[in-house]
């Protein structure tokens, strides 16, 4: 199980009788799926027998709204991995350079074209934000067809200033090196709508977007892409197969990002229990907490192995992240995501005890 390249594989445990564990290796909303989008759901299954609109051009007007930008300007898939995947055969980069530790999918999306991949490292020396001066030279000194990076970052939490990141666009522009933009996690940023990449409406950059984590389903999968190149969307769009997002997901985009009341509750739960897991984290002696900006936390252990430490929660049926396989990580660090209070207590009251029945 720890090498499991993602969080939220529960289906182990369920299948060995464990059905009440606490999922802390997937960082999900918890509040659940939007009880407006299952209302009209269970009103909805007579559209089944309809295709979806091959062109979506409701959902992407929807996805525009939200974003303050043209629907031409949107592409929907099948979740955010499609959009990855899609972007990266129709650009076709030779190389391509990656922020790390990161999302593994970056990886393996550009593997499958077969594309050369370096990094550049995030040090936890500097809570793992980017140091432009460094980066910018390492753009400005290579050829890369590509810069990729998550924002905020997955799994550290960071989120990149924008005037880093335009910063790091003049070096691009100076390469020709085109940016590519992981914003999944965006939504759990406090006034993310004043801080996203999409702001600057770059045609070099590409902004991929998820529903799956802020409006918790996963299991529906939904996703888009932002784009500002005609020339690039058409050729993603050749690419594309039809009828990638189901009637329900498409339900989902429409339902979803008019439901104001979720979105409030959501933004003033994230703003609360970051800071309070954080804080109360942070009182554990033997490990470090990093601060960051998401709905998760990076966590590095001083006196367990992270997948030790990730059998011993089991025990206690709650899942924590193991980070070990993140690049750049190692066996000191886990993940955790940040739910709701009595959860959050009940995993911080598990997290105490097996780091102190390791500290006597």
């Amino acid at each position: 199980m720890s090498k499991d390249l993602h969080g939220g594989n529960i289906y182990k445990f369920q299948r060995e009788g464990k059905s009440n564990i606490l999922d802390y290796s997937s960082n999900i909303n918890p509040l659940g799926v939007p009880q407006k989008f299952i209302d009209i759901a269970k009103e909805s299954f007579n559209n089944l027998v309809n295709y979806p609109d091959p062109y979506y051009i409701e959902l992407r007007e929807k996805i525009a709204k939200f974003n303050s930008i043209k629907s031409d300007d949107i592409i929907v898939g099948n979740g955010a991995t499609e959009i990855l995947f899609l972007y990266m055969r129709a650009l076709k980069p030779k190389k391509v350079l990656i922020l790390a530790p990161c999302f593994a999918e970056y990886e393996r999306a550009l593997k499958s074209i077969e594309a050369k991949i370096e990094y550049f490292k995030l040090e936890e020396k500097d809570n793992f934000y980017p140091n432009i001066l460094n980066l910018k030279k390492e753009i400005e000194d290579n050829n890369y067809d590509l810069l990729l990076f998550c924002n905020p970052n997955n799994p550290t939490g960071q989120f990149i200033k924008l005037e880093d990141i335009e910063k790091i666009i003049e070096s691009c522009n100076k390469k020709d090196t085109k940016i590519f933009v992981d914003e999944a996690f965006i939504e759990f940023v406090e006034d993310w709508k004043n801080k996203t990449v999409c702001l600057l409406k770059n045609k070099n950059i590409f902004i991929m977007r998820a529903f799956t984590k802020f409006f918790a389903i996963p299991g529906l999968r939904l996703g888009y892409g932002i784009i500002f190149d005609d020339d690039l969307k058409e050729r993603m769009l050749e690419e594309k197969e039809p009828w990638s997002v189901n009637t329900f997901a498409n339900l989902a985009g429409l339902v979803m990002l008019d439901d104001k009341e979720y979105i409030d509750k959501s933004e003033r739960w994230i703003l609360e229990e970051k800071k309070f897991l954080y804080n109360e984290l942070s009182k554990v002696e033997n490990i470090k907490v990093f601060k960051g900006e998401c709905n998760f936390l990076l966590i590095k252990l001083f006196t367990f192995k992270s997948n030790e430490f990730r059998e011993k929660m089991i025990e206690n049926n709650i899942l924590v992240r193991d980070a070990a396989n993140f690049k750049f990580l190692n066996e000191s660090y886990i993940r955790v995501a940040v739910k709701d209070r009595n959860s959050n207590l009940k995993m911080l009251e598990s997290f105490k005890s097996v780091i102190d029945l390791n500290n006597k």
